[in-house]
């Protein structure tokens, strides 16, 4: 009796962990400084067992302007069940100059949060003039990099 409660004591966290080691989420970015006008990547990636995935709380991206997305997601089976990876992709230009915060993505599954790092960002001054101060080349604006 009293080994069974040490063995149960010892595999109880390996079990625990193996619970919550189902999902994960990590965000990355491509660069941490650059110049207004300049543009970085932010990538989301989501593993996890769960049939169910909600979408993730973003970060704002302040002090930049999202001129790209993509979402993609893999589907497999393994001998432990289903695992899905989503991934989201987001072409952020920098607009003004500055030290930015990119806040954590975060994503609730089963009443458990995960969130990503954050990330600083410095833009030094750059060319990016808005949208609305450049000229128009057949009906499209034109952004000068």
């Amino acid at each position: 009796m009293r080994r069974a409660v040490i063995l149960s004591l010892i595999l109880m966290p390996l079990l625990v962990t193996k619970a919550f080691a189902d999902t994960s989420i990590e965000a990355e970015v491509d660069k941490r400084s650059l110049t207004a006008g300049q543009a970085l990547t932010y990538k989301l990636t989501i593993v996890t067992n769960e049939k169910e995935i909600p979408r993730p709380e973003l970060p704002k991206f302040s002090g930049f302007k999202v001129v790209s997305t993509a979402q993609s997601s893999t589907v497999s089976y393994e001998k432990d069940g289903i695992k899905t990876v989503i991934t989201y992709i987001f072409a952020l230009l920098a607009v003004e100059a500055g030290k930015f915060k990119i806040e954590p993505a975060v994503i609730k599954i089963k009443n458990e949060k995960f969130s990503t790092a954050e990330f600083e960002i410095e833009v030094a001054p750059g060319q990016y003039q808005p949208e609305k101060d450049l000229p128009q080349t057949q009906g499209q604006p034109r952004i000068t990099l």
